[in-house]
């Protein structure tokens, strides 16, 4: 892959979140196969446009040759999966987009001294892994909304500097948030935006999340505007 190629991307998962990743990547011309799970093919009405556009593949097919392997799977199966078959990882890009919430989505998994990315990282410590787009919804990812904040983190500066860009292509607001040690924090933004969805309005809830972005996206953080 050079510098100038956004190369081609493996989506792991084709759940709401998944779905909606794909699709963006594919209305932006970026080479994408989807690999679905058991339990995503209990819902066959949302793999209804990734089979219209021959996008959903056998898993070890839709890996064969992919720079970037995004992990839009349930915290427990991507770390299940790093377990089980580390080997997928091997010298690849690793996007992980999970956050390790509850089933309740009312707080995390883990103790506070880790954070999923890392305990992902510990079992495939062959993958470039970077963390990406889990400050993202999937209504972030439907192919009209624009600007979404991707906050990405990573200790290979290379393979960060490539999801980057990559974010920057598919038009989400993405800013470098340093290294994996900072991912508590970004899977903690996960656990309080799923809060003030449910302890206020949905109206309420949005305005809040555009005042978040707002401030975040303030003058002077050297954000690239997506193209």
């Amino acid at each position: 892959m050079t510098d100038d190629d956004l190369g081609s991307v493996c989506v792991l998962g084709a759940g709401r979140f998944g779905t909606a990743l794909a699709l963006r990547l594919m209305d932006h011309a970026v080479s994408t196969r989807v690999a679905t799970r058991r339990d995503d093919a209990e819902t066959p009405g949302l793999l209804a446009p990734l089979l219209e556009r021959r996008a959903v593949r056998p898993t070890l097919e839709a890996l064969d040759g992919a720079d970037i392997v995004v992990l839009a799977l349930p915290f427990p199966a991507a770390v299940n999966l790093a377990e089980k078959f580390p080997g997928f990882a091997e010298g690849r890009i690793v996007v992980d987009a999970t956050n390790p919430l509850t089933e309740e989505g009312d707080g995390i998994v883990l103790p506070p001294d880790t954070s999923g990315a890392v305990e992902i990282a510990r079992r495939i410590p062959y993958a470039r892994l970077v963390k990406a787009f889990s400050t993202c919804t999937a209504e972030d990812l439907a192919s009209d909304a624009t600007g979404a904040l991707n906050l990405v983190a990573a200790d290979d500066e290379a393979a960060k500097q490539t999801v980057l860009r990559l974010s920057r292509h598919i038009g989400l607001a993405a800013l470098d948030a340093g290294v994996l040690a900072h991912c508590g924090v970004l899977e903690g933004m996960a656990l309080l935006r799923e809060e003030i969805r449910r302890r206020n309005p949905a109206a309420a809830a949005e305005a809040a999340a555009r005042r978040l972005t707002g401030a975040l996206l303030a003058p002077g953080t050297g954000v690239e505007h997506p193209c």
